[in-house]
């Protein structure tokens, strides 16, 4: 829903975009000629579940009013669906709180739990894991659509420090992390910060060239889980390849972000919105923090000491109001994003909110306990990709792969019922698409 008519300057505005943006226009006039909007995906990452009473809508599916956590996002009602009731299971014997559920989220398959002995955890009987068992859902879903943009997918993140399961959540095959771009700096050097010659180009499409018949050569002598390894290497190669395309020829690049703690997510977002808008990706990601032992503070909303993960465990009245605090300040980033996809015009004269599904979720339902029967997840977008929005769906014990299915129909991908090796049902989330 457009509060304002979208107008070149507009969109500039909202994306903070330097003057001489101009050569983005005609290439988005070229690209609505070649067949109209792509389909769009953003799986997006809070840490530590909600407070469910201040979380939970009230009232009926259609009739429901907003809850105070998230009421920021209610200017966006009839593009939301809040969804209450999916379960997360760990599919392990044993469930290590955070460093099991956060790498499952959106692969649908457990944690190595029973050969890998990479990582330890003394606090939990010395249990040793590995990486998960899976590929994420954004992952698959690129692998399966034309190669039309530079990135197959892009990672974002804030506060993703340290190689670990509990820090990261995109796998581009079974023990194969993607690690997000912490921190808009790295992202905009990246993304935007460069602008390559055609030579250069040239010069290190000749480089991978090379790489891609060693690859070749050595794939034969390989065992089956190294080829695996392998060829995880070559599409990443792939992916690479099509990013040296020059950076002008796409569009031109938003200027370097200045920020602190607080605004840090907001203009990751915005470089976020600037890769769809551009054409970088049609697929991206965006993770806040870890999912476990972050220790983040939050001062301007009230969290001074001890961090968000320390007080998650505390269940009494003052932490979880306080907590409550970050939750809804959580949610007016996820407006804020839903603002700036619905402020930048698509191809076709629509927006990127109009064909983009954006999903909410969490590593935990319920902090202070680990619960995990019932995460929050929250679902907006538009017609482009079919989501009935209005919506307060309540459908306990929906399971996680249900998500992720749902996902890949929105996408276009209708041929795979089931996803991740935990899936015992099938189909998406009924009626959540038109």
């Amino acid at each position: 829903m457009r509060s304002r008519a979208l107008t070149r300057r507009n969109f500039l505005g909202a994306l903070g975009l330097a003057g001489g943006a101009a050569a983005l226009f005609p290439w988005l006039a070229q690209r609505a000629s070649a067949g109209g909007a792509p389909k769009r995906l953003v799986l997006f990452y809070t840490p530590h579940g909600t407070v469910w009473d201040r979380w939970r809508p009230t009232g009926g599916e259609t009739d429901f009013a907003f809850s105070p956590i998230l009421s920021p996002m209610s200017h966006h009602r009839d593009r939301v669906v809040i969804m209450d009731g999916v379960r997360i299971e760990s599919g392990t014997d044993y469930y290590i709180p955070h460093t099991y559920t956060m790498p499952l989220l959106w692969t649908g398959s457990p944690i190595d739990a029973t050969s890998a002995t990479l990582f330890c955890r003394e606090d939990h009987g010395n249990r040793c894991f590995g990486w998960n068992t899976g590929t994420s859902v954004d992952q698959f879903i690129a692998s399966r659509l034309p190669a039309t943009t530079p990135y197959g997918t892009i990672e974002l993140g804030i506060g993703n420090g340290g190689l670990h399961p509990a820090t990261r959540m995109i796998y581009s095959a079974p023990a194969a992390p993607k690690s997000p771009l912490d921190g808009p700096s790295t992202a905009w050097s990246t993304l935007f910060g460069s602008v390559m010659t055609d030579g250069d180009a040239l010069r290190r499409r000749s480089v991978l060239d090379t790489v891609r018949e060693d690859f070749a050569h050595r794939r034969a002598s390989l065992s089956s889980r190294d080829r695996e390894r392998l060829d995880a290497h070559a599409t990443s190669l792939e992916e690479l390849e099509r990013a040296l395309v020059p950076a002008s020829a796409i569009c031109d690049r938003p200027s370097m972000p200045t920020f602190d703690a607080e605004t840090a997510m907001d203009r990751q977002l915005d470089l976020l919105v600037a890769s769809l808008g551009c054409g970088l990706t049609n697929i991206a990601s965006f993770q806040l923090s870890i999912g476990d032992n972050d220790g983040n503070l939050y001062p301007w909303v009230g969290i001074t000491t001890g961090g968000h993960h320390t007080m998650s465990h505390d269940s009494g009245p003052d932490a979880q109001t306080a907590l409550a605090g970050l939750y809804t300040w959580y949610a007016q980033r996820f407006a804020y994003l839903l603002d700036r996809l619905a402020a930048t015009p698509d191809v076709d004269g629509t927006t990127l909110l109009d064909n983009t599904l954006v999903i909410w979720g969490s590593e935990l339902g319920r902090a202070w306990d680990h619960d995990i029967s019932n995460v929050p997840f929250v679902f907006a977008g538009g017609a482009g990709v079919g989501l009935r929005g209005g919506r307060y769906v309540q459908a306990p014990d929906t399971q996680l792969n249900r998500v992720l299915v749902t996902a890949m129909n929105a996408m276009g991908i209708t041929d795979v019922g089931s996803y991740g090796s935990l899936d015992r049902g099938s189909g998406p989330i009924p009626g959540l698409l038109t």
